[in-house]
Order: structure tokens, then sequence, then C-alpha cells
């Protein structure tokens, strides 16, 4: 494996669909035909749609691919509440199957990997003995959920652990789809001559802001959870 930036990706990918978002209210007019065209392509797949979404999960949540990318896309084209389902159940998923690559295919190359990665590599080894709750702190921080599985895998935190404490990747799925359903609707808008945005725009934004303050200060709160576990420097 190489040398994956875990700490940084998830925050770049955030500021660039947060650019994105503001690039589509002012020149979404643009795509705004592409929307329906979408929407007829995903109902005419019927029950495949959903299926080809989470297998694209599992094929490429493996190779460290982007998640807030398959967030925003899940938002965009299934909507906020279905979207959310699938991305999170998906993401789930798939991260239990990278955990037991991790522990039983690349065990040796991700034991390599976390020799540089000091801070989750502390974190995981602490999480092998703290066990549930400090694996669901450690999935609710902004890093790869994939390279925190390969480590859990690797260094043999206990599966049951992982099941339970995996559900910490709530807060980041919500917020990606619903990047996604801002997405959409600040297009849509934009098409229609900002004639809404005064009330929808300023709400979705206000929104946006809001969700984001809390995610901000969760994470706050599971940094200050893994260093009160004997973890000094909290990914």
């Amino acid at each position: 494996m190489g040398k994956p930036r875990v700490r940084y990706r998830q925050r770049v990918a955030w500021v660039l669909a947060g650019i994105l978002i503001v690039v589509l209210a002012f020149e979404g007019r643009h795509l705004t035909h592409l929307l329906p065209q979408a929407e007829h392509w995903i109902e005419t797949l019927g029950p495949w749609g959903p299926v080809i979404f989470i297998a694209a999960i599992f094929v490429l949540e493996p190779l460290l691919f982007p998640n807030t990318l398959f967030g925003m896309i899940a938002g965009v084209v299934f909507g906020l509440f279905e979207g959310f389902l699938l991305y999170f159940w998906g993401m789930y998923l798939a991260n239990l199957v990278v955990y037991f690559i991790g522990r039983h295919i690349l065990h040796a190359p991700v034991l390599r990997a976390l020799d540089r990665q000091a801070r989750i590599r502390d974190a995981v080894q602490a999480a092998e003995t703290e066990g549930t709750s400090l694996v669901f702190w450690i999935r609710i921080l902004p890093v790869s959920p994939a390279f925190c599985s390969y480590a859990f895998g690797a260094i043999q935190v206990p599966f049951r652990s992982v099941v339970i404490g995996t559900l910490g990747i709530l807060p980041t799925a919500f917020f990606d789809v619903y990047l996604g359903t801002v997405a959409a609707h600040v297009t849509k808008m934009a098409g229609e001559g900002h004639s809404n945005w005064e009330i929808k725009g300023v709400g979705l934004l206000l929104g946006l802001g809001a969700f984001a303050a809390l995610f901000w200060k969760v994470t706050r709160i599971a940094r200050a959870q893994i260093q009160a576990a004997g973890v000094v420097d909290a990914p």
C-alpha cells in the first residue's frame, strides 16, 4: 500500500464540495437539464440502480476512493433519505469487508503503512484493548474509513468491536449525502433564475452551516475521548 494522506483527504473533499456548491449556485443553470435526465436514467434501472451504486462502493472503497464523492452522488441521484440509507449501508458493509482484507490478506503492507501514520496507529492500537467505544470515536473523525478498516484488521481489533463501532460513520455519511442534496437543489434554483433563492437557498445554506458546526463539535468530542483513552496525539 502507498502512503495515503488519510488525515486530510476527507477535509479537502469537503472544502472542494463547498466550492462546488457555491459555483453551482451561480452557474448551475448550465447543468439544470442534466438533473431530470439523471433521475429518468435511475428510474429506468429500477431496483438495479441502488444495487449498482452499492456495488461501486464495494469495488472502490478498498482502493481508498474519496467517500464524499459517493455521498454527494447518493444525495443528487437518490435524495436525502434514500441516498443516506444506501450510502450508509454500502459504506458500512464495504468497510467490514476491508477489515477482513486488512486482517487476512494485506496484513503486512498495512502494518508498514501504519508506520508512516503514527497517530492512526496509536489510536487503533488503543482500540485493540479499549474496544467498541474507541472504535466508535475513531470512526467519527474525518479520516479515511477504509484505511481505518485496514488498520483495525491488521492490528486485529476484535470483529465485534468493529461491527458495533463502525456505526460511528453515521454523522459523516449524513453530511456527505446532505452536501449532494444541497448541490442538486442549488443547481435547480440556478436554473429557475434564483427566483426562490431568498427562501430555499438561505434555508439550505443555514442548514449546511449548522450541520457543519455540529459535526465540528462532535469531532472535538471524539478526539477528547480518544485522548482520554491514553492516545496523546489523536488523529
